[in-house]
């Protein structure tokens, strides 16, 4: 009897600390994208990505289809899904950006549900939807894996969940400086994993990956630390050590050996597509 009771103390302690990590982090990204939520609705990194068409095509036909688009943002994705005939929820934890995303479909003329909700616990019934959308968001998620079982369980037998994210290096040095310049630039960025590190998550909750693209995105500097509304001491901080790093990691992030500046910076991008019994 001791030992079942020690152990549900260390649970419930256990619990508490994860719960106050993720409202710590929640908290986090509500401040940070508060403030930024109207540059989102005009980055082109996110209202223009080709990997929007390509997601479309890869669920087509998505007319009637039910959608529920995660960490919405601008509701760039949301409003893809509502165009192309889907009906479509759009979910986020600011409220800045719930209203970007109602006011973006108002003015294009489209329905979607806009609905405040964390990634981590979706406020909607079992089986509910076709298809689960999270795109450029991941990344400031306090629990990945929670996300992906939370998703897993809102969406049909025969759903699809597509994930769009930044994406680390297997390589854990480069992994490391890649996060750590995204966290100096944002403070709610929590960590971008790695292709290797989804697939198994994924596993982790019964799902087999049907698709995989990855490839380099090419962002300007500047723009990419004011649109997160970083004081000029701190961009000038971040550009000295990136100038700064060995030459091998410079050249990951795309920065010549002679650069006397940074330009524009190169991150990698994947797009990931998990069903259930893919593989089977």
């Amino acid at each position: 009897m001791p030992t079942r009771s020690a152990d549900n103390t260390s649970s419930s302690q256990s619990t508490s600390s994860s719960q106050s990590t993720s409202s710590n982090q929640h908290t986090r990204v509500q401040a940070q994208f508060g403030k930024s939520a109207s540059s989102y609705l005009t980055s082109s990194i996110h209202a223009k990505g080709d990997e929007l068409q390509v997601m479309l095509e890869l669920i087509a036909p998505v007319s009637d289809l039910d959608v529920l688009d995660v960490a919405t943002g601008a509701g760039h994705t949301a409003l893809t899904f509502a165009e192309a005939g889907a009906n479509v929820i759009a979910t986020d934890i600011t409220p800045e950006m719930l209203e970007v995303t109602r006011q973006h479909a108002q003015d294009k003329g489209l329905s979607v549900d806009v609905q405040p909700a964390a990634a981590e616990h979706l406020p909607f019934a079992d089986a509910s939807f076709d298809v689960v959308t999270c795109r450029i968001a991941a990344h400031h998620f306090a629990d990945v894996s929670a996300f992906v079982h939370e998703a897993v369980r809102v969406l049909r037998p025969t759903g699809k969940l597509l994930i769009v994210d930044n994406i680390s290096p297997e390589n854990a040095t480069l992994a490391a400086h890649m996060n750590d310049l995204e966290k100096r630039r944002d403070p709610s960025h929590a960590r971008a994993l790695s292709v290797l590190e989804w697939l198994q998550i994924a596993s982790n909750a019964a799902l087999d990956c049907m698709y995989v693209s990855r490839w380099q995105r090419r962002k300007h500097f500047t723009t990419w630390c004011d649109r997160m509304h970083m004081a000029a001491a701190d961009k000038q901080a971040l550009e000295r050590d990136i100038l700064q790093l060995d030459s091998h990691i410079k050249r990951y992030f795309g920065v010549g050996d002679d650069a006397s500046t940074v330009t524009t910076l190169n991150h990698e991008v994947a797009l990931l597509v998990f069903a259930r019994g893919f593989s089977h």
